[in-house]
Order: structure tokens, then sequence, then C-alpha cells
């Protein structure tokens, strides 16, 4: 109780922080998409699930890590900074799973975007030759 850190003093420090991670994350596979796709290759459809993923992760990281902290915290009064291990493992355990979520669908962007590449690098090799 001597080093109060920011993780003691707000909670929710973890879901804001994923959100914001996961949102930049994003950003940077759209704008990769969109360069890839001055260069000719093109998505069978754009988005799709894993947009879904990644911003149903996001959503659900924030509601169960902001506004859930308050749900639990008045089911389990002062769960977060009293030992009751039950309340912050299904907490943590919720927001964890959201991530999971996010993670997937940024997987499945990820495969996307290294396809529309290749198919960008391809297109761009036979316009030289």
């Amino acid at each position: 109780m001597q080093n109060i850190t920011l993780w003691w003093a707000c909670p929710w420090t973890l879901s804001v922080a994923a959100v914001q991670a996961g949102g930049l994350g994003m950003v940077a596979l759209g704008a990769i998409g969109m360069i890839a796709a001055r260069s000719g290759a093109r998505r069978a459809r754009p988005g799709g699930l894993a947009l879904r993923l990644c911003v149903g992760g996001l959503l659900g990281v924030f509601l169960v890590g902001y506004p859930g902290y308050f749900v639990f915290d008045g089911i389990w009064p002062g769960y977060y900074y009293a030992p009751v291990v039950t309340a912050k493992n299904v907490w943590l355990l919720g927001q964890g799973a959201f991530i999971a979520v996010f993670l997937a669908g940024a997987i499945i962007e990820f495969v996307a975007v290294d396809r529309l590449l290749r198919i960008a690098t391809t297109i761009s090799q036979e316009g030289a030759a």
C-alpha cells in the first residue's frame, strides 16, 4: 500500500490501454490495406468478419473493463482493492476473452493484408517487366 501506482488507482487502465492499442493496430492494418489496394490489389469483401471481430472485441474489453468495473464493484464491494479472488478472476477473464476475440480478428485481417501485399508485389513486378 506504500507504493500506489496507476494500476492500483485506476482499475480500468488495462481496458483503456487495450482499446487504444487495438485501435492503433486497426488503423495500421487498414492503412497498409489501402496502400496495397492503390497498386491494383483488390480483396473480395473489404471489412467483413475481421472488422466485426476487432470492433466487437475492443467494445467488449471496454465495456467489461470500465463500466463493468462498477457493476462488479456493486456485486463485490471493493473487490479490486481487497483479496476477492473470484471477482478479480471473472473480471479479468472477461477482458481476456474479448482481447482474444480482437486478436482473432486482427490475425484474420493480417492474413488478408499479407495476401493483398503479395498480389500488389506481383502486379508491380509484372508492370516493371
